[in-house]
C-alpha cells in the first residue's frame, strides 16, 4: 500500500515538473488581466491616500479617477451603454407604491407625502432619487445617499443619491470607514474645478444622531471593502473594442465605402508640393461619401496615365462583421445577459427567438438579476427611513408587468409573470 502511494506522490511531482517546464510557475504577476483591474488592485493591500482640506482618503484606482473612466466607457459603447439604462429602467420600475394604512393621523400622512415628493428639493421627489441609485449601481457598481435631519433627529429633511464619483470613503479608524468625504469631483484636475470643496460627512449609523450622512452602498460581488466595483468590468477590452468598430464604420462612410485603392503616378517629374497637390485633388475626388462615381484624367502621353490597383478588403469587412459579433456577445456575458433580444441586439443568423425562449430569457433574467438589484435598492432607502419611523408605508417599485401571454409561441405551456 505504502509503495502505491509513492508511486502516486511521484506520478504528480512528475506531472507538475513537466507541466511547469512548460508554462512556468503560476504567480499573481503572470496572470494577465485588463487595464481597469490593474487600476485598482491596491484597494485589498496597501491603498494610496489623497489629501483635501478636511482630512484625507482612500483613493480610488492610480490616477483615482476610476469613476470617471467607467464614465467615459458608457460613451464608447453603444451596446454597453444601452445595457446599463435598460437595466437600472428595469429595476426602478415606473414608480414608487406606498400606502397609509398604518400612518392614523392625517398631519403624518401629509408630512410623509411631502416629503415623498420633495426629499431632494422642490419636485425632486423620492422614485427620482431611487431612479438615480438605480443607474449608478448598474454603471457604477456603487451608490450612495446622502441624508439631512432635523435638529431633533426624529425625521429626514433632505435625502438624495448622489454621484459615485464625488463620494470617496475617509481614512479608516481602526480598519473601518467612519466618514465619507464628497465633492463634485476627485482626481486630476479636481482642484481647478469651481464649486468643489469637500465636505467630511460621518457615515450612516442608526444608532448615533449625525446631522447628516452617507449611505454608501456596494455591489456585494465587488470583492473590495472599500468600494463598489461593477461586474463588467472584464468586458473593458470589448467595450474598448466597440468603439473602435464604431470608428472603422465612419470612417468607411466618410470614404464612401470605396475599396481601398493603390494609384501609382507615372512619368511624371514633380515638386514635393505638385505631388501633394495632385494628391489631393485625387483624393477629393475619389474618396468620401459623395465622392465622384468616375474620375477622368488629362496626360500628354499613355505613358503618364495613372495605373490604379484595387486592393481586395473582403476578408477584411468578414472578419471585421465575425468580430463585432463577438465582440457584441461578450459584452453581453460580462452583463449576465440571459438573451440579447431582451435588450434589442440582434443575433446573426437568426430571426429572432421564439416565444419560449423570451418568455424563459425573461424570467431568468429577473429572477437573477432585476429582483435582487431592487431589493438591494429598497433596502437602504428602506433603513432610512425606518429610522424615522416611516417604515409602515411599505415602500415598493410599481413595476411595468410584460405580457408573457403575447410573447408566447405556439403550443407552450401557460407561464405567469408573477
Amino acid at each position: 500500500m505504502a509503495s502505491l502511494i509513492q508511486q502516486a506522490i511521484g506520478y504528480v511531482k512528475e506531472s507538475l515538473t513537466a507541466y511547469t517546464s512548460i508554462s512556468g510557475t503560476a504567480t499573481a504577476d503572470r496572470i494577465g488581466t485588463n487595464p481597469l483591474e490593474k487600476t485598482i488592485e491596491n484597494l485589498n493591500g496597501r491603498y494610496n491616500l489623497g489629501q483635501t482640506e478636511v482630512g484625507q482618503y482612500i483613493k480610488f484606482g492610480v490616477n483615482d479617477d476610476f469613476p470617471t473612466i467607467l464614465d467615459r466607457m458608457l460613451r464608447q459603447s453603444p451596446v454597453h451603454s444601452g445595457i446599463i439604462t435598460k437595466k437600472a429602467k428595469m429595476v426602478s420600475g415606473k414608480g414608487i407604491l406606498y400606502d397609509f394604512e398604518n400612518i392614523k393621523t392625517p398631519a403624518k400622512q401629509a408630512e410623509i407625502k411631502a416629503f415623498i415628493s420633495n426629499c431632494a428639493g422642490k419636485s425632486q421627489g423620492l422614485y427620482d432619487q431611487i431612479v438615480h441609485s438605480a443607474f449608478e449601481n448598474e454603471h457604477k457598481g456603487a451608490y450612495a445617499i446622502y441624508v439631512k435631519w432635523n435638529l431633533e433627529h426624529t425625521k429626514p429633511v433632505e435625502m438624495r443619491s448622489l454621484d459615485i464619483k464625488g463620494v470617496r470613503a475617509a481614512e479608516p479608524v481602526n480598519g473601518k470607514v467612519t466618514h465619507y468625504i464628497i465633492r463634485r469631483r476627485f482626481g486630476p484636475n479636481a482642484l481647478s474645478m469651481q464649486d468643489n470643496e469637500p465636505r467630511l460627512i460621518p457615515a450612516f449609523d442608526k444608532f448615533k444622531k449625525n446631522r447628516e450622512e452617507i449611505l454608501y452602498v456596494k455591489n456585494p460581488y465587488s470583492g473590495n471593502e472599500f468600494y463598489g466595483v461593477p461586474n463588467y468590468i472584464s468586458a473593458y477590452h470589448y467595450i474598448a473594442a466597440d468603439f473602435e468598430f464604431g470608428k472603422h464604420i465612419q470612417h468607411s462612410a466618410k470614404n464612401g465605402f470605396t475599396p481601398k485603392v493603390l494609384a501609382t503616378f507615372i512619368g511624371r517629374n514633380m515638386t514635393n508640393e505638385q505631388k501633394r497637390e495632385e494628391f489631393n485633388k485625387f483624393k477629393a475626388s475619389f474618396t468620401g461619401a459623395e465622392g465622384e462615381t468616375v474620375i477622368a484624367s488629362w496626360v500628354k502621353n499613355k505613358e503618364e496615365a495613372p495605373e490604379f490597383t484595387p486592393l481586395d478588403v473582403s476578408n477584411l469587412d468578414k472578419t471585421v462583421d465575425v468580430l463585432s459579433r463577438l465582440n457584441d456577445a461578450k459584452i453581453l456575458t460580462a452583463h449576465n445577459i440571459t438573451s440579447p433580444t431582451l435588450f434589442g441586439v440582434m443575433v446573426a443568423g437568426r430571426l429572432g427567438g421564439t416565444g419560449n425562449e423570451l418568455v424563459g430569457a425573461y424570467q431568468i433574467f429577473r429572477a437573477t438579476e432585476t429582483l435582487p438589484n431592487r431589493e438591494l435598492l429598497l433596502a437602504a432607502y428602506n433603513r432610512i427611513l425606518s429610522v424615522a419611523g416611516y417604515d409602515k408605508i411599505n415602500l415598493e417599485i410599481d413595476e411595468e408587468l410584460v405580457n408573457l401571454e403575447s410573447l408566447k409561441g405556439a403550443n407552450t405551456e401557460d407561464v405567469t409573470n408573477g
